[in-house]
């Protein structure tokens, strides 16, 4: 489930081919529901907290360093 943390967009591009994958994880899920939730409530955390921080790290590149 590390895969949780990564760009919805690479976690596609990874998984995206292998449905029988992405299946298995959905039951998974839905098979061990409201534990699963309950267990990695703390990586859905990490999750956005890592977007936020991305988010921020990008408008700082945008930025112009002052001239010297």
């Amino acid at each position: 489930m590390q895969l949780e943390l990564v760009d919805d967009k690479d976690r596609e591009r990874i998984l995206g081919p292998h449905k029988r994958v992405m299946r298995w994880i959905d039951d998974t899920k839905n098979a061990t529901r409201p534990h699963f939730d309950e267990v990695h409530s703390v990586l859905y955390k990490v999750k956005e907290k890592l977007q936020s921080q991305r988010a921020v790290g990008e408008t700082r590149k945008n930025v112009l360093p002052p001239k010297m």
